[in-house]
């Protein structure tokens, strides 16, 4: 069995391999998972910081980034709760600190 498409409304295409995509059975795709990330722009002599969800504190499943360097924690931070960590040293004035959950 064929099905008759057109390019243009007036040249057919005859095509039978379209049949076997319309009889196909289809499963729903899985919904992803987004990952809980935010950013916040650093104040004069900031060293703590809000993180704008909570994670589970010594998990290590907390990234955190200045203008796109990964940090280490208990090196340049300290996770101080589920929703606050502390720098080590200040960050620079308008640095983007950003926080990511994997």
């Amino acid at each position: 069995m064929s099905s008759t498409y057109f390019i243009d409304n007036t040249t057919p295409i005859v095509s039978a391999w379209l049949n076997d995509v319309n009889t196909a059975t289809y499963t729903s795709i899985p919904t992803l998972q987004t990952k809980p990330r935010g950013t916040v722009t650093a104040t004069s002599g900031q060293t703590v910081f809000t993180v704008p969800f909570s994670y589970v504190v010594g998990s290590n499943r907390l990234s955190v980034y200045i203008n796109g360097v990964r940090q280490i924690l208990n090196s340049s931070y300290t996770e101080t709760n589920t929703t606050t960590v502390t720098f080590s040293t200040a960050v620079p004035v308008t640095a983007i600190v950003e926080f990511v959950v994997s």
